[in-house]
This record gives structure tokens, C-alpha cells and sequence, in this order.
């Protein structure tokens, strides 16, 4: 049956990413006990390993998943092995280069393949490629506006690319189709902000307009809902966004009654342009129904695109007119009226405005909602800021209230979850731990959860699971880093067997959202516990390796005893390997040689380098993949301003460094002339100048066992490096005082 396949598959597919996590975790320990070759050795045996898995199961029959599989970790452990080797010879700490490296046979494994997971690894890993060769640790501040507005405009069109590509067909993959979308407009609209990019902010508001009309324009052209739906969600985004700017910018009583103006003509207007959609082509249901699909039990889904169009329009009118009208209303209390207690107000308003919106079911749907919706957010946020439990669960019943008599999907799951957060909001009166209040909402959402699986009545039923699931995963998610000692483990395993047995569970039954959900919290467990402070490296990767195994001696278990029922289907997505054995089996030698060279390199650098020392200052972060790391500034990186030129650009740079007679410490001479003769104790070191930063060799990273930082920083003053004739270098050691760490 094509269910105990799906389950099998999951199986495998939660097993090894709880090894590949296991991997990763413990390299990125830099583990002692372990020298170089100890630690190389299992690098080359699991890209090998894997990639043999993949092509035996390839001559297998009904094995085409398990050998994209183990290609797929075939490939995750080539990256491991790049960032190992940058650990070993502290280079490379989240470094453009190791996951540009790393994107090239995920790319190409991808476009062979066709398997959607290589996409996903490719697009992430090109970004991180992008952002870390412009922005090497983050920082973009000392690059002028005009620069950083040229670097994030040039990955917006990279995703633009990427989504005329899969759209197109030249790439198969829908998930890097949709993030590419969203990715587009997100960047422009975060340049448009004229705070945070004061000279250009405002000109980018002009190519941001052009992409979300060219959105709304092609969605509708190939009558695609769902990025019509994206679309008119960031045309909304946009609106609001640029709404705030404005209030700070002109902050004057003037000011918000023109906006309440505006905002009444702008949903006035937009009643009109409703009214003439509906004349254009009438819809089958009243006008006051037309997000209220879900009224009841047998509603077919509208087929007609006209519909659609009017419900896009409709959500965004509403959430633009409610968060803008919300917005007015609070300017005019303060600044134009000046009461002198606007919370009061603001609670009496909500009141009266909600409780009479529930009811007046003949008033039109847009001006009800948006009426609605701003007076519930001002009433209860009122509420909350005066700490007013009374009319906090006036509020609270009046959400109720509004979920029972308002029909609609998109309504009730608004209203279950405002109810929730005024729950919380109650809870935080009575209660002064947060782990307790969030232990309680996440209670009683998985009761809710529960509860609603017996509802009979779908449009009930429906907006409470769509509701309560996510919620409860979320909470509980965050509940995994907020509880300290025994309770820690306890709901990290509740997390865990929770989602493991939602994935397997909602496969089985084919629900699908459920199924996106609890995959989607599953990797953000897998990723973010690799920061998570309270608990070691070395111990979360023998805890994923132990339950790695276990998942995975449990499916070739299931697998074997349904072996007749849970044959792999012979139209399972993506490509056969053997279709492009040779290709493949050529790209993962090369990585093996690219690997085996980098390693060659260093070792004969160590082996022949000219051993320097140098002072340093360093500083304690962690990288991606790498682990812990000291960042090293060395006196030599800021030479005197008047030895250099141009320094206000990037370029390459090679120094002349001498030894001091009393220290022994190498310190800078000149810059050095091409072809000009070293004097006896002198060395060649090549760099890059950063304009006024100063320069970098490339040394700059040394790689510690997790949880040494601070020793590091309090003691380590010298760094003893190696350096080549031809002026590259290679740090070796660290002194700290009158200690030496290799």
C-alpha cells in the first residue's frame, strides 16, 4: 500500500537527518582527543560511503528514493569536510569560498536528479555564499548606502532569476519558486525604508511598485490564486509599512485627520470597485458572504478566478484599513483630542465597536470587518497596557463571541487566535513565570487541538485545527529553550516523540498541512539546537546519532515485514542516479581531490613555512558549521595610515613584517615592492586591504572546543603563524601567556 511506503520513506528520511545532524554537531565540537588525520578520515569515508549506498541501491529495484538519499548525504558530508578542514586549519569561518564550494555539486546534483531537496540546499547555500562575500560577519555598516543597496538589489534579482527559471520549467522546483517569489519583493521592500537607507530609501519605493503591479499583473494573467493571494498580502505589507513611516516623519494633529479621510474614501472606494467586480461577473453567494466560503458544511471550492480576485482585494482591504485605521484612531486620541487617560477611551471604543459589528451581519462585509477587526485591536490592546483584567475578559468573551456568530475561515482562525493571546495576556496578571504561562497556553492549545478532532461541524472544526496545531507546535517549540534542568529534557522529548508522531500520523491519513507543519518544526529543532546553550555539542550529537539509529533499525524493520505492501511507486519524484552515474561519479572524485589538495597545501605549509609570532586581540563567536571559533586582530592588521595609498578601497596586499630584537614579535616594516630583496629576518605576508578597517591575511580565525571562549579572549596574547615564501600563511598555534595551544 502507498501508504506504508510513505511511511518507510519518512522513516529513512527522519533517520538520516538526525545522523547527518549528528555529524555536523560533533565536528563542529572540535573535539581534543582527535588530531588531524582522525578527524579527516571519517570526512573521506562518509562522502565515499554514502555515495557507494547511492549506487548500489541504484541497481536496485524499487530503491530510487534511498539512493537519492544517501547521495543527498553524500553531498552534506563533502560540506562537513570543507568546514572541517578550514577548522582544522582555522580558515574559512563562515567564508563565501567553503559554501561556494559547497553549492557546486549541490547544484549540479540537483539539476541531474530533479530532487527537490538539492534545490533547497542549493538556494540556501547560494545565498550564504552571496551575503558572506559581501558581508564577511555581518556587518555592511562600513560600506557606503549606495553599495549595500547595490549588493541587496543584486540578490533580489538573483531570486528573480531563480523564479522566472522554475516558472519557466528550466528548474523543477516549486518550494525555490515560492521563497524566490517572496524573497524579491521582501528585499525591495525593506530598501525602500527611508530610515534605515536615508539618501536612496525613498527612490527604491519605485522599482518595489513596479514589481508587486508585474505580481498582480502575471498572477492574474496565468491565473495562479495563491501568488495572487502572496501578492495582495504584500501590496498590504507595503501600504502599512509605509504608513508608519509617514506618522514619523509628520507627527501633527493635521496630519491623522487627513489620514482618517483617506482611510474612509480608501474603503470607500474599494466598496465601489467590489460592486463592479460583482456586476462584471456576479458571484452565486451575497456580497456580505464573500469570505465566509466556509459557512458551512458541503460548500464546494468557487472555481471562478473573478471570485478569487474579489477575495484577494477584500483580505487586503481589510488588514490594510484595520492596522492604518487603528493607527489613526490612537494619533487622534493623543494628539488631536489629548485625553488625558487614551487607554479608557480606547477600551470604551473597542467595546461599543465590537460587540455592535458581531451583530449588524447587513452592513457591508468590508466596512464591517476592517471596523471590527481595528476596534478589537485597540480595545484589547488598550486593556492590556492598563492591565485591566475586567475588561480583558470582556474582550476575551467578545472573541468568543465573534468565533461562534462570524462564519468564515479566514475570521474564526483570527478570532481563535486573538482569544489566545488574551488568554495569555490574563495569565501574565496571575502568573509570574513566563515558562508557566507558556506551559498553560501550550496545554491548552493541544487540548483544543484534540478536542476539535471530534467537532462534527467542518466550518467549526476546520478553523480550530488550522488554529491550535501550529500554535501549540510553536509554543512548545519555544518552551524547548525557556526550561532549565529536568524539565529541559522533558519537553525537548516531548517535542521531539510529538513530531515525530505527527509526521508519521499525518502521512498515513495524507494531511497534508499537518504534515507541513510538523516537518517544518522538525528541521527548525534540528537546526536551532545547534545554538542552544544549555546543552553541549558532543552530547546533542550522541543523542541524534543514538535516536538516528534507532529511527532507522525501526524501518528496516517496518520495511521488511511489509515488504509486498510498501513497494516504492515507479512514478516517485525525481530522477533515476544511474540515469547520470558517470556525471556523478566524476563530481564527487573531484570534490575528493579538491578536498585532498587544500589538505596537501596546508600540510607543507606547516611542514615549510618560516614560524613567526605574532600579537593579537581576539574576540568569541560560533560559525554555521564549524563551531566555535577566537576572531583574531593582530597589531600588524591596522599599520600606520601614512605606509599605505588608497585606503578607502579593498585590494589585494602584501606586507613586510621584521622581528622585534627585544619581543621577538614580528611587527610591520613596509608595504612591500614586487621584486624588492628581503633583508635577513624578514618575511613576505600577503593580505587583503579592507579600506579603513585595516588589513586581513586570512589568519584571522582559530577554532576552540566549545565553551573555551572566554579563556581565550582573557589570555591569549601571541599567535605563532607560518609563512611561506610566496607569502601565504597558516596559523598554527595560540599562546596563552606563558602557555602554548596547539
Amino acid at each position: 500500500m502507498k501508504s506504508k511506503w510513505i511511511t518507510i520513506q519518512l522513516g529513512y528520511v527522519l533517520g538520516a537527518s538526525s545522523l547527518l545532524t549528528a555529524i555536523v554537531y560533533f565536528f563542529a565540537t572540535n573535539w581534543e582527543q582527535l588530531n588531524r588525520w582522525e578527524k579527516f578520515a571519517p570526512a573521506f569515508l562518509l562522502i565515499l560511503g554514502f555515495y557507494g549506498l547511492s549506487v548500489w541501491l541504484s541497481h536496485q529495484a524499487g530503491r530510487q528514493f534511498l539512493s537519492r538519499l544517501s547521495l543527498f548525504a553524500s553531498c552534506v558530508s563533502f560540506g562537513v569536510g570543507a568546514g572541517l578542514i578550514g577548522q582544522t586549519y582555522n580558515s574559512h569561518a563562515d567564508s563565501y569560498t567553503l559554501f561556494a564550494v559547497w553549492l557546486i555539486p549541490a547544484f549540479l546534483f540537483a539539476i541531474w536528479t530533479r530532487w527537490q531537496p538539492f534545490y533547497i540546499l542549493s538556494y540556501i547555500l547560494g545565498h550564504l555564499a552571496y551575503c558572506f562575500y559581501f558581508f564577511p560577519h555581518w556587518q555592511g555598516g562600513s560600506d557606503s548606502e549606495g553599495v549595500q543597496i547595490a549588493i541587496w538589489v543584486g540578490l533580489a534579482i538573483v531570486n528573480g532569476i531563480l523564479y522566472l527559471l522554475t516558472e519557466r520549467g528550466k528548474l523543477n522546483s516549486s518550494l525555490m519558486k515560492w521563497i524566490s517569489f517572496q524573497a524579491v519583493i521582501g528585499i525591495l521592500l525593506l530598501l525602500s525604508n527611508s530610515y534605515a537607507f536615508e539618501d536612496y530609501g525613498v527612490f527604491m519605493n519605485l522599482p518595489l511598485i513596479a514589481v508587486l503591479a508585474a505580481a498582480v499583473w502575471y498572477s492574474h494573467k496565468m491565473r495562479n490564486k495563491a501568488y495572487l493571494l502572496f501578492s495582495g498580502l504584500w501590496i498590504s505589507a507595503t501600504i502599512t509599512f509605509k504608513y508608519i513611516e509617514l506618522v514619523v516623519r509628520h507627527y501633527n494633529e493635521l496630519f491623522f485627520i487627513i489620514s482618517l479621510l483617506l482611510i474612509i474614501v480608501f474603503i470607500g472606494a474599494n466598496v465601489k470597485f467590489m460592486t463592479f467586480i460583482r456586476a462584471w461577473q456576479p458571484a452565486e453567494k451575497p456580497r456580505n458572504e464573500v469570505l465566509e466560503g466556509e459557512a458551512g458544511e458541503g460548500v464546494k471550492p468557487e472555481g471562478d478566478f473573478t471570485k478569487w480576485i474579489v477575495r484577494v482585494l477584500t483580505v487586503s482591504v481589510v488588514i490594510i484599513g484595520s492596522l492604518l485605521g487603528s493607527l489613526t484612531v490612537i494619533g487622534i486620541v493623543t494628539l488631536v483630542l489629548g485625553f488625558e487617560n487614551p487607554e479608557n477611551v480606547l477600551m470604551g471604543f473597542g467595546l461599543v465597536v465590537v460587540t455592535s459589528m458581531i451583530f449588524l451581519k447587513k452592513l457591508n462585509a468590508l466596512v464591517r470587518y476592517t471596523i471590527l477587526i481595528s476596534g478589537l485591536l485597540l480595545g484589547a490592546g488598550g486593556a492590556v497596557f492598563a492591565e485591566n483584567i475586567p475588561v480583558q475578559f470582556a474582550f476575551l468573551a467578545l472573541t468568543i463571541a465573534a468565533f461562534i456568530y462570524i462564519a468564515g475561515m479566514v475570521h474564526r482562525i483570527f478570532f481563535f487566535l486573538a482569544a489566545i493571546l488574551i488568554t495569555a495576556a490574563i495569565l501574565t496578571n496571575w502568573l509570574d513565570s513566563s515558562v508557566v504561562i507558556l506551559s498553560v497556553i501550550t496545554g491548552l492549545l493541544f487540548v483544543l487541538f484534540a478536542g476539535g478532532q471530534v467537532i462534527r461541524n467542518a466550518a467549526v472544526r476546520q478553523p480550530v485545527l488550522y488554529s491550535s496545531y501550529p500554535s501549540f507546535l510553536f509554543t512548545l517549540f519555544v518552551l524547548t529553550f525557556m526550561t532549565e534542568s529536568a524539565w529541559y529534557y522533558v519537553t525537548n522529548a516531548l517535542f521531539f516523540v510529538l513530531v515525530v508522531l505527527a509526521l508519521i500520523v499525518s502521512r498515513q491519513l495524507q494531511s497534508r498541512w499537518i504534515f507541513a507543519w510538523s516537518m517544518g518544526f522538525w528541521t527548525a529543532f534540528l537546526v536551532y539546537k545547534y545554538y542552544d546553550l544549555a546543552w553541549k555539542l558532543l552530547h546533542k550529537s550522541i543523542t541524534f546519532g543514538m535516536i538516528g539509529i534507532l529511527i532507522l533499525i525501526f524501518t528496516v524493520w517496518y520495511e521488511k515485514r511489509h515488504r509486498l505492501e510498501a513497494a516504492e511507486p515507479e512514478n516517485a519524484a525525481g530522477a533515476d542516479v544511474k540515469a547520470n552515474r558517470l556525471l556523478i561519479a566524476v563530481l564527487v572524485l573531484l570534490q575528493i581531490v579538491a578536498m585532498s589538495i587544500q589538505i596537501g597545501k596546508s600540510e607543507w605549509l606547516l611542514s615549510h613555512g618560516q614560524l613567526i609570532k605574532l600579537q593579537l586581540e581576539p574576540l568569541d563567536p560560533r560559525s554555521l558549521i564549524q563551531g566555535d571559533y577566537v576572531r583574531l586582530r593582530y597589531t600588524i592588521s591596522e599599520p600606520p595610515i601614512s605606509d599605505l595609498k588608497d585606503d578607502d578601497v579593498t585590494k589585494k596586499i602584501s606586507v613586510v613584517l621584521a622581528p622585534n630584537s627585544a619581543t621577538d614579535v614580528y611587527e610591520f616594516k613596509r608595504v612591500y615592492t614586487k621584486g624588492e630583496e628581503l633583508a635577513p629576518g624578514e618575511v613576505r605576508m600577503n593580505g587583503t586591504r579592507k579600506g579603513y578597517e585595516g588589513i586581513e591575511y586570512g589568519i584571522e580565525n582559530y577554532f576552540i572546543p566549545e565553551g573555551t571562549g572566554r579563556t581565550y579572549e582573557q589570555n591569549a596574547k601571541f599567535a605563532e603563524v607560518k609563512v611561506s615564501a610566496g607569502g601565504d600563511a597558516i596559523l598554527e598555534r595560540l599562546i596563552l601567556q606563558q602557555s602554548v595551544v596547539q
